[in-house]
Parts: C-alpha cells; structure tokens; sequence
C-alpha cells in the first residue's frame, strides 16, 4: 500500500480489472545480444557469429529468444499489474525470430484476478514492428501487500515528555515494523538506542541517521541472535558506556503458514530458536548491566498464542507461548535482583510478517475488534514505550495486549 495525499492507503489490487491491458516497447540492438551473450554464457553462433547466421535459413544473428521475453518481466514489474508485483509463472511459446534492429513490443491483459489470493492472470504476447507475434504466452504474478509506513506523529517527534532522559536501549530486529518503531519512539524520549539488524543494513542504517538527524543518539549493529558470539558482541556494542537498561526482545521470523500433517520438528526447531532462543541468549547476556542499572526486559509476543490460537501457525504460537513462559519465569527469578521482565501480545500488526495474510482474514480480524482497524508499530511501540518508562516501575511479570479490543482478558 501506498500513501495517497486524502491519507487513506491505496492498495494496488483494487485498480486493477479483468480486460486492462498494458504495453512497453524496446529496440534490440547488436549491443544488447552481445551483452545477453556475456551475461547469460550463451555464445551459441546463431546469435554472435554473422557469417554462421548467414548459412542458415536466416541469413543473419538472430536475438536470443529470453533477450526480447525479459520484457515481460518490465511488463509484470513496472505496468502490470506493477507496483507490488511478484512473477510467480510464465508460459512462453517461440513463434518468429527476432533480429537486432527489431522494434518489439510486450502486451499483457488482465484474464482473471483471484483476490483472495490476490494472483492475476494475464495473457501475453510480444509482437515485432510489422505486427508478427514473435512470442505467445500466459503469466500469473501476486500483487503483494506493501505495508504501511510507519505514521511518526508529531508529539512523537517533539517529545514534550523525555521519559527515558538518560536510559541506554537495545532493540533487537529495530530496521523495520515494529522494531524500528519503538526504536524511533525511545530516541525521539531522549534514550540512546542500540539497533540490532540482521540482512536489512540499508533500512538499519536510514533508521539510524534518521535519528541522528533527529538530534538522537543511535548505532546499528548487525548481528545474528540466533548465535552466541554475535550475541555477546552486541551486547558489547549496546553497553559500550557500561550501561544497559532496556533491552526489547522483538527479533523474529516471519510466520509461515502449514498444516500440523505437513510440519516436521526442524520447523518447530527454527520457531523456537528464532523466537524463543534468541530472546533467552540476549536477555542471558544483557542481564549484568541490566542488573547494575536495575533495569528491564521487554519481550514481543503475539494475541496469536493466546485463546484458542492461530490456525495453522503452530511453530510461531509454540515458540511465542514458551517465550511467555520464559518471561514469567525469568520475572519471578529476576525481581529481586530489581530487574522488570514483562511483555506486549499485539494482534496482527500491519507489517510485512503479515503482508501474505489474505484479505478474509485481515477484514475478519477487524470486523471483531472493537475498534475497527488492525494495530499499527506506532500502538505496539507506545505499549513498550510505557512498559519502559518510569511509570512501570511496579510492573513486572505483566504481558500487556495490544489487541484494540480483540483479546479481552
């Protein structure tokens, strides 16, 4: 979804009908085989050699067929279905030769879209200047679901209360969703904030000079939780001023939706590592400057573990539940070391560890809560904020759902 300036998001499915239809156009030249050539490794001597073309019933190079069908990849990535697209299948069918020189033109049109599945199916064709179609086809591709950004509202940014003046934070999985706004949220209340990051380097990095620019203090730290080296080097790196006081927990997979039938317990085993594993290392090794500083823990669980649990999700919700047991735990066994350890449990959240929810789910979750929308990062990251802040200084053990209504307990 994009943001359109009514402020409503506009989601690129719905533009879309059955009979659109889109086109681009491109000239292969000599130089586009050659590069196809390098590129690919396909140096067959019908398409680089001209005196061997000019033995065959061609009489000259002819283009590499994948060379002029690449357009159909500019045709599913930038016109349509465009923004958002993921090619998911083509058929292609060689009809006529194609020549340097040649004009060809890529045409799709809409056949069918599936909206619970949110795949359209299009029917393709390349066609040369003289009006030959040189390839036949038909493609399937998904209009992804792009998440919200992120609303930074302005009391968020000015701050008029500095709730964590002074406090050092640690925010594991903080370059995007809900990580990288609770990041944004602590700086913007005067925290110096570690962010931890994994593949997302450039979003980490924007993050972190976002803050910056902000007047915050901020540094972004790759390092993979699930392993104990990169573990302890990033509770180094937070603690560098030999201080920690917060370490948020919200480092997680995304959910991968499976019947019990078809599951095996390397699925299980990720879950539990990804999830449960790497809050216990970065807790295990944050917990002598969260001692010092009498600090706390805040662990990012899910309203998908709870109740009746979410279908199908059974990794995620087991390895969510033991982190809530984990968690409670570690509460009664910290606390009087002076340590808080508590939790947030939002419903689904709009971002991209959801993006593949289908449509009936998404509408069936609102349709339910009592106020009439899925979370936002900004609702889970101000739920952390307070649980953070010196207004919980008595709370601990506590899992805090941040369902709009949803889970009542």
């Amino acid at each position: 979804m994009t943001q359109p300036p009514d402020g409503k998001p506009r989601d690129r499915l719905d533009e879309l009908h059955i009979g659109q239809t889109a086109s681009v156009e491109r000239t292969i030249t000599a130089e586009d085989v050659s590069a196809f050539a390098r590129l690919s490794g396909d140096y067959n001597a019908l398409h680089v050699d001209a005196e061997f073309a000019a033995r065959t019933e061609f009489a000259r190079p002819v283009a590499h067929g994948f060379l002029h069908a690449a357009l159909l990849s500019t045709l599913i990535g930038m016109k349509l279905p465009g923004e958002g697209a993921l090619y998911l299948q083509q058929t292609i069918d060689f009809s006529a030769p194609v020549f340097a020189g040649d004009r060809v033109e890529a045409r799709g049109t809409i056949e069918s879209i599936d909206r619970e599945t949110r795949v359209i199916s299009l029917k393709t064709e390349i066609v040369n200047s003289k009006g030959t179609v040189v390839l036949r086809g038909n493609a399937r591709a998904k209009v992804l679901r792009l998440t919200e950004p992120s609303i930074q509202r302005e009391t968020a940014v000015m701050a008029p209360s500095r709730l964590l003046e002074g406090r050092v934070a640690l925010v594991t999985g903080a370059s995007r969703g809900i990580g990288r706004a609770t990041a944004r949220l602590f700086a913007s209340h005067g925290a110096t904030v570690t962010i931890n990051y994994l593949n997302s380097e450039t979003a980490a990095r924007s993050l972190r000079d976002e803050i910056v620019a902000q007047g915050g203090q901020c540094e972004a730290v790759k390092a993979d939780v699930m392993r104990s080296e990169d573990v302890q080097h990033l509770i180094e790196r937070a603690a560098r001023h030999d201080r920690l006081d917060i370490v948020v927990n919200n480092a997680g997979p995304k959910i991968i939706a499976n019947e019990f039938h078809r599951l095996g317990w390397d699925d299980m085993s990720r879950a539990y590592e990804a999830i449960a594993g790497s809050a216990f290392r970065v807790s295990q090794a944050a917990l002598p400057f969260l001692k010092t500083a009498q600090g706390t823990i805040i662990n990012v669980l899910s309203t998908a573990a709870l109740g009746r649990t979410s279908y199908h999700w059974l990794p995620y919700v087991a390895a969510k539940s033991a982190l809530h047991a984990i968690s409670k735990n570690m509460a009664q066994e910290l606390g009087p070391h002076g340590v808080r350890v508590n939790m947030v449990s939002p419903s689904m959240v709009d971002t991209d560890l959801v993006a593949s929810a289908p449509d009936r789910l998404r509408q069936m979750t609102i349709s339910r809560t009592p106020l009439r929308r899925l979370a936002t990062v900004d609702d889970v990251a101000g739920a952390i904020l307070m649980l953070a802040s010196p207004y919980a200084q008595f709370i601990t053990g506590e899992n805090l759902i941040v369902s709009g209504g949803d889970v009542m307990v």
